[in-house]
């Protein structure tokens, strides 16, 4: 079974169920991501967060810009109690590696979701990324950020073979030319998220999608 199974079959409801009181006792005032949204001025008509539990940091968003908000999570679970929770977002149960929504959104977050995903979809879950940002949206990317890439074992399943895979991911979006660099963030994991509990250096990064303009345009002249 791939890790992306093993999460829609059963971790992303236990995610939920170890982390939900957690998440209501948040202080969604020192949230890094949203604090780097207001720092630098974004304020998105429309909004899309990927893995984004049971919808309170759009719940957020949408109460300080009202931004029309949609959440996509696997966890059948955090998606029932978002939806009584937060009636004013829209709610789709799926997974990052094929996104049931059209977009495009002026803002997409993925906030420590991808050193969960399986390494055979990273780059699906790239360009799934990609296909619903508009051009000249923002993304924001959240998530551990050690010096160099690193590969640990999952260890609320210490009997499957299941890792996070912790690395900078603003870079693989970064390589493409088409975004550029907004702002970073970084400091101990345990100041970004209630669920990052090992301290280890994570950062936030907002990025912003530029498709035209992306590369110089030069004349090429035989010799």
């Amino acid at each position: 079974m791939s890790q992306d199974a093993v999460f829609v079959a059963s971790e992303a409801d236990r995610w939920f169920d170890r982390n939900r009181e957690a998440l209501l006792k948040l202080d969604l005032q020192q949230d890094l991501s949203l604090r780097l949204l207001q720092l630098y001025g974004v304020t998105p008509a429309t909004a899309l967060e990927v893995g984004g539990a049971n919808g309170y940091r759009l719940a957020e968003l949408a109460n300080r810009c009202g931004a029309r908000c949609t959440v996509v999570e696997p966890s059948a679970a955090a998606v029932a109690d978002g939806r009584t929770r937060f009636p004013k977002l829209t709610f789709h149960v799926g997974e990052a590696k094929a996104l049931p929504v059209e977009g495009p959104f002026d803002l997409v977050v993925v906030n420590y979701v991808l050193h969960w995903i399986d390494r055979a979809s990273l780059l699906r879950v790239v360009a799934e990324l990609d296909r619903v940002l508009a051009d000249g949206g923002h993304l924001l990317i959240g998530d551990f950020a050690p010096w160099l890439p690193t590969q640990v074992r999952y260890h609320h399943l210490p009997d499957q073979a299941v890792y996070t895979y912790k690395q900078d991911y603003a870079e693989l979006f970064l390589a493409s030319r088409l975004y550029q660099p907004v702002a970073m963030l970084s400091g101990d994991g345990n100041a970004l998220d209630a669920t990052t509990a090992d301290g280890k250096r994570a950062s936030v990064t907002l990025l912003r999608k530029r498709l035209a303009g992306a590369h110089e345009l030069r004349e090429f002249k035989p010799a």
